[in-house]
């Protein structure tokens, strides 16, 4: 497998290309790392959004995700909407951004090698360092490596999720494993699925008005309209995926749920975006608040000095018979 790094630019930001001869991956690091570029080089399929008719500005640290660019794949550290720190001690009650602080702080650069990108940032709000690094462990497989490290002296609980919109096309079809038979809405009520924790039948739903409705597939951008749900925190996962249609290209996620307990799924059809986008997020709480999370007693935690490491792959391909369902079922996958 051959692999490269080179730097480009991106809308007039220093980028890195990574890539082999399968993917392309292209990092703006001062755009919070965010992965602007993950391209299927055997189709040609770009998997993630571009800035489409939105106005391309670099993002500002406490910025609202919605007023930006709105584009590519970001993390989101230490919550996924704004709050303020919920632990007790010195820093409790300091406001955390929207999707977090990481995706509007520049990273640093670590290293680079022919197959490898290592980036880290370090927190403004409160003292951790999270590294990321990529590098292809196979062919069609990016492998996303994530190393946390409480720089501070007391537990910190945070939740990191994984934010990457990636284009549906003219219809997708999202896969969950079959031991997910439920979800819960986790968006305010307006949004039209009923008030927050309101349970549905995955992926034949009723909704709020009677109806039945496939929520495991996405429609056109002119519906404007969205959702967010979470699979149960009683349920664990350890994969997800999309299958594009008809092209029946995917895409595949899959992590140890050991250290990614949770699993959201964002749904954009034309409400805040130019394109109908389906966002999974493996993520470290439940649900989006870190706030809540904590309340909830559902959140990861991690003690003074110590350093915690969990991976996400992202494998490729083309072919519904292809997806790789058989092999990822009940999380039979072994990990390192």
């Amino acid at each position: 497998m051959n692999a490269s790094i080179r730097q480009t630019t991106w809308h007039n930001q220093n980028a890195w290309i990574l890539e082999n001869d399968t993917i392309r991956t292209v990092v703006v690091p001062s755009m919070g790392a965010k992965i602007v570029s993950l391209l299927d080089k055997r189709t040609q399929l770009e998997w993630l959004i571009g800035p489409g008719d939105r106005p391309f500005r670099p993002a500002s640290y406490g910025a609202v995700f919605t007023e930006q660019d709105m584009s590519g794949w970001d993390e989101m550290f230490p919550t996924i909407v704004a709050c303020p720190y919920p632990a007790p001690g010195e820093i409790s009650g300091t406001l955390l951004p929207d999707h977090g602080e990481v995706w509007g702080l520049p990273w640093n650069l670590e290293f680079t090698t022919p197959g490898s990108l290592k980036l880290s940032v370090e927190g403004k709000a409160l003292p951790y360092r999270l590294t990321r690094t990529l590098r292809y462990n196979a062919a069609d497989t990016l492998e996303m490596r994530y190393e946390l490290k409480n720089l501070g002296k007391e537990k910190l609980p945070y939740i990191w999720a994984a934010h990457p919109q990636f284009v549906c096309g003219d219809e997708a079809e999202i896969i969950f494993p079959p031991q997910v038979t439920e979800v819960c809405n986790t968006i305010p009520e307006d949004w039209g699925w009923g008030e927050p924790e309101t349970r549905f039948d995955w992926p034949e739903a009723v909704s709020v008005n009677g109806q039945p409705v496939r929520i495991d597939h996405t429609g056109p951008s002119s519906l404007k309209a969205a959702r967010k749900f979470y699979v149960l925190p009683e349920t664990q996962v350890s994969w997800t995926g999309l299958i594009r249609k008809p092209s029946m290209d995917w895409i595949c996620l899959t992590w140890n749920p050991a250290k990614v307990p949770y699993l959201g799924l964002w749904v954009d059809e034309g409400a805040l975006n130019h394109k109908t986008v389906a966002t999974p997020e493996p993520t470290t709480g439940f649900y989006d608040s870190l706030a809540l999370a904590w309340e909830k007693k559902q959140v990861t935690s991690i003690d003074p000095g110590e350093t915690q490491s969990w991976n996400l792959a992202v494998r490729l391909g083309t072919g519904d018979h292809l997806f790789p369902k058989d092999q990822l079922k009940n999380g039979e996958k072994k990990w390192k």
